[in-house]
């Protein structure tokens, strides 16, 4: 399946640190993520239909899996042989993720979507966003409009920020989830743009576990606040880090980060 590789290539050096962290997985693991790859997994997408015509705002999805449990809860976490999630990919683009919430239902904007064929893709992925591309499903679609433009990017002099603002360094979080709160200057936040044309001043802001790559992702922000899911990470002081991304997902150029210090209990 030639696509869905070009797709794994294109997620750049965040996916090559994901799979320098693979690599460095216990022995014990390994062999269960192996009966994952090769085990009875699957992903059927109830909505849209082949060939199916789209109008308006937004591609709804319905997706649902055999052979493991879609928990985003769990995502940036360590591997797990039997929950993961899903990549959602529209013409060789990573678009976004399952949702926390309800994760066999999702929405996608049709904005900067060009009328005419597409194609979605949608993965199986491991808690750490490692995918098994021989799982994968694709779905071509006819978006027949109206075509909406992206918004604009930030045209000012500024240079781009995002600072932490909740919860405090030192705080004590808890469950499967915290509001992680973030000040972005200089910079338009655009939720409809993930996976499209890349905008000048323009994008969103991942979230990572103590570390900077793709393994170690928590979620993806378009908004000054973000619920952070926490359910696989072990108990103990961890660094949550915030860094400005473009719409394709990829850190600006220098890099734009901020982290506070929290306590998981």
């Amino acid at each position: 399946m030639r696509r869905p590789i070009v797709i794994l290539l294109a997620l750049g050096a965040l996916a090559a640190s994901a799979a320098l962290a693979g690599a460095a997985t216990s022995k014990p693991a390994r062999q269960a993520v192996d009966r994952l790859q090769t085990g009875n997994i699957s992903l059927t997408a109830l909505a849209p239909k082949p060939s199916q015509v789209i109008t308006g705002p937004a591609l709804a999805l319905h997706v649902l899996a055999k052979g493991y449990r879609l928990d985003s809860y769990y995502a940036g976490t360590p591997k797990l042989a039997n929950i993961g999630h899903y990549h959602e990919i529209i013409d060789n683009k990573l678009v976004d993720m399952a949702p926390l919430q309800n994760p066999t239902h999702d929405t996608l904007s049709t904005v900067g979507l060009s009328v005419g064929r597409h194609v979605l893709t949608l993965v199986p992925a491991r808690n750490d966003h490692t995918m098994l591309m021989a799982k994968a499903i694709m779905v071509p679609f006819f978006y027949k409009g109206p075509y909406r433009a992206q918004a604009a990017g930030y045209t000012g002099t500024g240079k781009p920020s995002i600072a932490i603002t909740a919860p405090a360094a030192g705080s004590t979080i808890g469950g499967n989830a915290f509001t992680l709160t973030a000040k972005v200057d200089n910079f338009v936040l655009s939720q409809e743009s993930y996976g499209k044309g890349l905008v000048a001043g323009q994008g969103h802001w991942h979230v990572f576990l103590d570390k900077v790559n793709m393994a170690h992702m928590l979620t993806m922000a378009a908004g000054d606040t973000q619920t952070v899911p926490i359910k696989g990470v072990k108990p103990g002081t961890h660094t949550f880090i915030a860094v400005l991304v473009n719409n394709q997902h990829m850190p600006l150029k220098p890099m734009v980060m901020t982290s506070v210090s929290l306590v998981v209990r």
